[in-house]
């Protein structure tokens, strides 16, 4: 079974997104609220990926200097994705070395559910 950490997401996206991933693939979701939080969770627990929120909903913490702090770390290897409905977010984060993401107003499109198959099955 596949692991995924979703991290910033408010109260009414993270359960949007838990039950869209347990759902279509054999992964079980684990939510982090705080972006600050979850370095120090990633030095205890290994993920297959990690969705990253672009602001987090309860620190308001961007998702993309989380992204550039994880990456500092050239052991790490886990695909980090941010959401964001924002190309030039997610440009940045692509660049930043994370993988491609999705926006959240196409949380239920196939491309999504296919997009996210490349690290879940």
């Amino acid at each position: 079974m596949k692991e995924v950490l979703v991290v910033g997401h408010c109260d009414l996206d993270n359960p949007q997104i838990t039950s869209l991933i347990e759902d279509n693939f054999s992964a079980k979701v684990t939510r982090m609220k705080l972006l600050e939080k979850t370095k120090l969770h990633l030095e205890k627990h290994n993920y297959d990926l990690i969705i990253i929120n672009r602001i987090g909903a309860f620190d308001q913490e961007s998702g993309m200097k989380l992204i550039k702090e994880i990456k500092k770390d050239v052991h790490f290897k886990t695909p980090l994705m941010m959401v964001t409905n924002y190309k030039d977010q997610m440009d940045l984060a692509v660049n930043g070395g994370a993988v491609p993401g999705y926006g959240k107003d196409k949380l239920y499109d196939k491309k999504t559910i296919k997009l996210l198959g490349k690290y879940l099955t």
